[in-house]
């Protein structure tokens, strides 16, 4: 909330939501259509790193309370030195990793599609 908050505060004070509201649009169209999706950016951020912590906690957590689960699995299967079952999670959750980040990485540029991945060293045009 306090992300989004900071956001939107700092998407509010441009000259683009301005401009919109001097041509008369009205205050909800200008705050959803115009602000909120210029403030999404730094929000889809925190939530892929959010995302990607849940993970990594999952272990903790599922230890610490013995929550059957992925992170549960882990520790047992180092317990026992199982290490087909521990690199087959370790797999399993690097994958949802790489996938999450390429989540956030496509909705920024359905979000901005100003958001350019093009490299500018050495490339042809």
């Amino acid at each position: 909330a306090r992300i989004t908050r900071s956001s939107m505060l700092e998407v509010i004070s441009q000259d683009y939501i301005k401009t919109a509201r001097s041509k008369g649009l009205g205050e909800f169209w200008v705050v959803c259509k115009h602000a909120f999706k210029n403030a999404l950016t730094p929000l889809l951020t925190v939530l892929g790193m959010q995302i990607s912590m849940m993970l990594g906690g999952a272990v903790l957590t599922e230890t610490i309370f013995s929550w059957p689960g992925m992170g549960r699995l882990i520790v047992d299967a180092i317990d026992k030195r199982d290490f087909v079952v521990v690199q087959g999670t370790v797999l399993f959750i690097a994958v949802i990793f790489v996938l999450v980040n390429l989540f956030v990485d496509v909705m920024y540029k359905v979000v901005n599609p100003r958001v350019n991945y093009s490299s500018s060293k050495g490339g042809t045009k």
